[in-house]
């Protein structure tokens, strides 16, 4: 269809309920085709599939490989990255039998769709035992008939190397001895701390090769960002040579940005059918489990015919469950999907032609790479992003420049982290004890970090004081990788309807909570600390649940400051402590307040990275003279720097927390804090630090461009504010902000 023509029509469409700010469309690309000596059995494979001929980026990465770089591909979704590794890797098997590569992916279901590409390549070329899974779903069984005869590849994740490859690797004598490649897919997921952890387990993979005698070659493949070679390099240790101009086509694509004129969730519930009625096969990304429910219920009511043609699908469903819905939307058996992110990233879901993003996706990366999961047969292709009641959703449709004209982020690891090298380098000790001449880590630089673990007892020196053993037995059982903490099932009855990690449990899954599930309603009956059990059962009720929560943080260590006349800016590590005390009721379809009960859960907490902004008594004067309310002005403020952030820092505002003191204790001042929102801390609070002009500026657009009055969810309300947005003065926090930026302009140069 004239994708083009629909487009025009939606704005004279009244039932939709929208209106269009932009639209912009981008012009297809042609392919960009090189000629690649192949052995003759590949290139017969290769044409098996329908491949005859290769892109410049796929010859371009084979040829560095082959000349001995290590390599990172960063070309869109869609670009046929997984040649730019399967390859070399094949060509390499087909000249030396015994060789072996180990795949690495961030999520299991990205394991089993490689797989499948693999298998079919290496069964073109007669290829037995080219292939095999190993992670949490593979049974016993199967795990040790893998170890004792390993495939020419053998598909994991981090998790897996770091508990069962790393921590057994005499097992997988045989393996190493003959390993030849390391793949790193999805590299730009690998960031803040569950990267800063991959980075060390990478270089505990590379210290295990060379105890048996290898030195494999690495190729990454990654998203757009705008550092692929200093991100791969922080990631593995190791040089890398980028890749990143794709020969792939590319169709050209329709991108709008909408408002809507009322309910956003309603209006793209309305453009998903409309893009249904059309006949394009239409995938929308929702920012939350709950609005990716309640938008596939909408649509299923509103057209009853549709039920099996469409489906939901994100994190918390079962393996089984997810692998059935790739499947159906992989063959064209469904016309449409509601994902959360979990469906962001690289699982072939066959062609799709629209995409409707439910509020925007928090970077510019990771729109483009949702967008990318259309138009993959060349095709023109309809990409909408329809804004949601949020300040960085509404600051984009007045500013649209500022995604289009935008560079793609940073993303940003943390290789030296000093806990996090803490907490693995007793296991690298476990695994081939630390030599001061170690081929991997710096001993000398990290002689301060050594002395402290033996201190600990965590390292034990040999007699000569120049290799170190680990002083813990196992001590990888000690070490989470990512920050979600232990997995809740949730059962109704002896049925396990879905899964929900660490501190989320409270937020989600506490009593009373109702919990959605391939749009069905359930009500949370009991949490389970001990067992890792939420016991819930199946109601039909027209409201949902948002938490309410008592907070309190204390300062761990400063980092640094910046003194102005009127305020203090800190950064460093802080103790977060949370408690759930009661949830409101909201009404389904429109938001309204139904009613607030209370509870009595037991106190949380983390430890995380975060800034504090402590303002001299003059400048609090000032804003309660005028007439502000100080706890509302300093909440407000809070809400809306938070919003800003994700303008300067690879993120979504859901990632950052924050709170508010009218008199934070231990200062005895006035104190507004922003953090991390995740265990250890993402870096994303740093990043801002140095920024803080910058940010205090866009934060007081934020707030004072909203055409409302009073406050609303595009200024300064937030949607997950533990205490229900209350209490909130607008316009003090604009007298903040502009008061703040005073401060800063006659400060300029201190620090």
């Amino acid at each position: 269809m004239d994708i083009g023509a629909f487009v025009r029509s939606l704005g004279e469409e009244k039932s939709l309920r929208l209106r269009l700010r932009e639209h912009r469309y981008i012009e297809p690309r042609p392919a960009n085709y090189a000629d690649l000596p192949l052995d003759e059995r590949l290139s017969g494979a290769l044409r098996h599939k329908g491949i005859e001929r290769l892109y410049t980026h796929q010859v371009e990465a084979v040829t560095r490989l082959r000349r001995g770089e290590n390599v990172v591909a960063m070309t869109p979704a869609g670009s046929g990255k997984s040649l730019v590794y399967n390859l070399p890797v094949l060509e390499t098997v087909l000249k030396e039998p015994e060789a072996r590569a180990l795949y690495i992916f961030p999520l299991k279901g990205l394991e089993q769709d490689q797989l499948g590409n693999l298998l079919e390549l290496a069964g073109a070329l007669g290829l037995e035992n080219a292939g095999a899974v190993y992670d949490g779903d593979t049974s016993g069984y199967r795990r040790r008939k893998i170890r004792e005869n390993p495939p020419s590849v053998v598909f994991t994740n981090p998790d897996m190397i770091h508990y069962a490859f790393a921590a057994y690797h005499p097992k997988w004598e045989t393996f190493f001895r003959n390993l030849r490649y390391v793949v790193i897919d999805e590299i730009h997921t690998y960031r803040g701390v569950f990267g800063s952890n991959v980075a060390q387990i990478m270089r505990r993979l590379r210290r295990i090769a060379h105890r048996w005698g290898s030195h494999p070659r690495f190729v990454a493949a990654s998203a757009t960002i705008s550092n692929p070679g200093a991100f791969a390099r922080d990631l593995v240790g190791l040089p890398f040579s980028v890749v990143g101009e794709s020969g792939a086509p590319r169709g050209g694509v329709h991108f709008v940005f909408a408002e809507a004129l009322d309910s956003p969730y309603t209006a793209a519930t309305h453009l998903f059918l409309a893009c249904l009625e059309q006949g394009l096969r239409t995938i929308v990304f929702t920012k939350a489990r709950k609005i990716t429910e309640l938008i596939y219920s909408w649509a299923v009511q509103r057209a009853p015919a549709l039920e099996d043609a469409v489906s939901p699908y994100r994190a918390g469903f079962l393996p089984s469950e997810r692998r059935e819905i790739e499947e159906r939307l992989f063959t064209g058996e469904l016309r449409g999907v509601v994902s959360t992110s979990a469906l962001e990233l690289g699982v072939d879901v066959g062609e799709l032609d629209a995409c409707v993003l439910v509020g925007y996706p928090g970077s510019v990366s990771s729109t483009w790479q949702r967008a990318g999961r259309v138009g993959r047969r060349g095709q023109d292709s309809f990409v909408a992003m329809v804004a949601i009641q949020d300040a960085l959703d509404q600051y984009l449709m007045r500013h649209p420049d500022a995604f289009f004209g935008k560079p793609h982020e940073a993303a940003v690891i943390d290789p030296l982290n000093k806990d996090i090298l803490k907490a693995h380098l007793p296991c690298a000790a476990q695994e081939v004890y630390l030599r001061e001449d170690d081929q991997v880590y710096d001993m000398k630089a990290l002689a301060p970090t050594v002395r402290e673990l033996v201190r600990e007892g965590r390292l034990r020196p040999g007699k000569e004081g120049d290799i170190w053993f680990s002083g813990v037995r196992l001590p990888h059982r000690q070490v989470g990788i990512r920050s979600v903490g232990p997995t809740f099932t949730i059962y109704a009855g002896k049925e396990r309807v879905g899964e929900v990690s660490g501190f989320r449990v409270f937020r989600e899954a506490f009593p009373g909570a109702i919990y959605l599930h391939r749009g069905r309603q359930y009500r949370v009956e009991e949490l389970d600390l001990g067992a890792g059990k939420v016991f819930a059962r199946e109601v039909d009720v027209s409201y949902y649940t948002r938490v309410l929560t008592d907070e309190d943080t204390e300062v761990r260590r400063q980092y640094g400051e910046k003194r102005l006349t009127g305020f203090s800016l800190h950064e460093g590590s802080l103790s977060m402590r949370y408690r759930v005390v009661g949830y409101d009721k909201k009404g389904l379809f429109d938001g309204r307040s139904l009613g607030r009960s209370r509870l009595e859960m037991p106190e949380y907490g983390f430890d995380t990275e975060g800034i504090w902004l402590i303002l001299a008594e003059d400048m609090v004067a000032s804003v309660e003279a005028e007439g502000f309310d100080l706890p509302g002005t300093l909440h407000a403020f809070e809400h809306a720097a938070i919003s800003a952030i994700p303008l300067y820092a690879l993120c979504d505002k859901n990632d950052i927390g924050g709170l508010s003191y009218p008199l934070y204790p231990k200062f005895n001042r006035s104190a507004i804090f922003i953090y991390d929102g995740h265990e250890g801390g993402v870096g994303l609070s740093r990043h801002v630090f140095g920024l803080f002009r910058d940010w205090f500026a866009a934060t007081g657009r934020v707030i004072t461009e909203c055409p409302c009055e009073s406050g609303c969810p595009s200024c300064v309300q937030d949607p997950q504010c533990g205490s229900g947005n209350e209490p909130l003065d607008k316009w003090g926090a604009a007298r903040l902000a502009r008061a703040l930026l005073e401060s800063a302009d006659v400060g300029a140069g201190l620090s």
